[in-house]
């Protein structure tokens, strides 16, 4: 087994030829280095944009590389293994800040579809007040907060830039995909094709969403009690080993001792998750 100093001497030198290897090797790789840049700063900058967040991309790989390293010299403290560290860290440094990002945007789509149903109704009354859609829309970014009014800006800014209506309602219902808001886009434009009265349909729309919402809550409740089984029964087998092992530690050590009780182990998680899958999909209903 090799010793540590030596080990890190080993990783220094390998940083330094691949230092070496790009520093000599001339445009090709430096290209090839800046055409892999473009590619995740096109797909970070995307995350970030529809985050709306005040941060470049070039500023996040910043921090993304920082994190990497504070990842990799954490879970080397942590395991107390050079090499186990360094693969552990690793992978956590890559995936976290991507997982963080996604985790931000669910919690933002959720909020917005929470939102719509509110947005229909005051577009509603404003368009009864003044028959104009954009200013309707325009009424929802300077009542409404954010997510909805930072998505509704947009749209409106694209319609401005000479983008048709109908477009522009198009691309924000692809951009955000929301249920709700693919509902409301649908049946307006569908109302401004056949010319339907508009406050009509927008109330139509938020009533429609209101009864969706109130559907899902009595779904919720009535799997409530499923839902709980389905955990139960999968704690069930290891909370009954963990009795066992309290009362007489020999009743089960052969399952952590022998190759056998390794593969029934196996054998008997592996069950359980299609079992508690099977039982969650079952108590799914999709309103």
């Amino acid at each position: 087994m090799f010793s540590t100093p030596f080990l890190l001497g080993g990783v220094f030198l390998v940083c330094l030829a691949i230092v070496l290897a790009i520093y000599g090797s001339g445009d090709w790789i430096t290209a090839k280095l800046s055409q892999e840049r473009s590619v995740y700063e096109k797909f970070m900058g995307k995350k970030l944009r529809r985050l709306f967040l005040s941060v470049t991309p070039q500023e996040f790989i910043i921090g993304h590389l920082t994190f990497i390293v504070f990842a990799i010299g954490f879970m080397w403290y942590l395991i107390g293994d050079m090499f186990s560290g360094i693969v552990v860290g690793l992978g956590a440094g890559i995936m976290l800040p991507s997982f963080w990002l996604d985790m931000q945007w669910n919690k933002r789509l959720k909020a917005l579809e929470e939102q719509v149903e509110e947005a229909m109704i005051f577009m509603s009354n404003s368009f009864k007040a003044n028959p104009s859609l954009p200013e309707a829309m325009q009424d929802v970014c300077n009542s409404m907060g954010p997510p909805i009014s930072q998505e509704f800006g947009v749209m409106l800014r694209e319609y401005k830039l000479g983008t048709p209506l109908d477009q522009a309602l198009i691309n924000m219902q692809k951009r955000v995909g929301s249920r709700n808001l693919q509902l409301a886009v649908s049946a307006l434009l569908v109302g401004r094709t056949v010319g339907g009265n508009i406050p009509k349909i927008l109330e139509d729309i938020s009533k429609t969403i209101r009864e969706s919402y109130r559907l899902e809550r009595v779904i919720d409740t009535a799997t409530a009690q499923g839902r709980m089984q389905a955990w139960v029964m999968g704690s069930a087998p290891g909370a009954v080993c963990g009795v066992f092992y309290l009362l007489d530690p020999t009743l089960i050590s052969p399952l952590f001792n022998e190759f056998m009780g390794y593969i029934i182990i196996a054998i008997a998680v592996l069950f359980n998750i299609l079992g508690v899958a099977l039982i969650l999909k079952i108590v799914r209903i999709d309103v």
